[in-house]
């Protein structure tokens, strides 16, 4: 059966992309996330994608940082995600800012905090020490940077727990084929707690 359309007939997405709408859209990005008084559990993505939160206990929520966190976005969009960064394809918004220039750290702690990751004897691959200086130039590291080292330190988690056993009601959140992949990771943000950072995840 063959099927005709008049041109008054013609269905239009208003909101796609190249539309006006979609221009007011993506022009006109809302609150960083991170500003809010909690972390929503759901975000919508300047490409419109909606992202879910990571979960994290009620003890890492930014409300209770130590002091202001440091955010990604993108054009104002919050949210980069892993793939880029580490393919070198993206710069984060004031990539630039050395973000840890109003410390006297050398050295910090970067922790994920990958809800049902088992770590392995003493290994844990969501932990690590990272530099805060700059061998070398003696320079703080930048946003980007820090963005790089929260990308790299998932890309390692992803590989060493990718179809391992995950604690029990945490296996949404598993790294595996059909589970969570590192591509469709993203980060918002990255949090002090006491003693470490944890980033905001999404994941689409």
């Amino acid at each position: 059966m063959s099927y005709s359309m008049q041109p008054n007939q013609t269905i239009v997405n208003s909101g796609g992309a190249g539309s006006h709408g979609h221009y007011i859209w993506s022009t006109n990005p809302p609150p960083h996330p991170a500003t809010m008084q909690e972390m929503p559990p759901f975000w919508t993505l300047r490409n419109q994608i909606v992202v879910e939160r990571v979960p994290r206990p009620p003890a890492l929520s930014p409300t209770m940082q130590s002091f202001p966190g440091i955010t990604f976005s993108i054009n104002g969009w919050g949210g980069v995600r892993v793939r880029d960064i580490l393919r070198g394809t993206v710069t984060v918004d004031h990539s630039t800012d050395t973000a840890f220039a109003d410390r006297s750290w050398r050295e910090t702690t970067l922790a994920l905090e990958w809800p049902g990751y088992l770590p392995n004897g003493s290994s844990d691959a969501s932990r690590r020490r990272i530099k805060t200086i700059h061998r070398g130039t003696n320079t703080p590291i930048t946003r980007q940077d820090f963005a790089i080292e929260i990308a790299v330190l998932i890309g390692e988690l992803s590989r060493c727990a990718r179809d391992k056993p995950v604690a029990h009601g945490c296996e949404d959140w598993a790294f595996s084929q059909n589970g969570v992949r590192m591509s469709d990771v993203y980060i918002l943000s990255a949090h002090y707690y006491r003693n470490v950072w944890v980033p905001e995840l999404y994941v689409h």
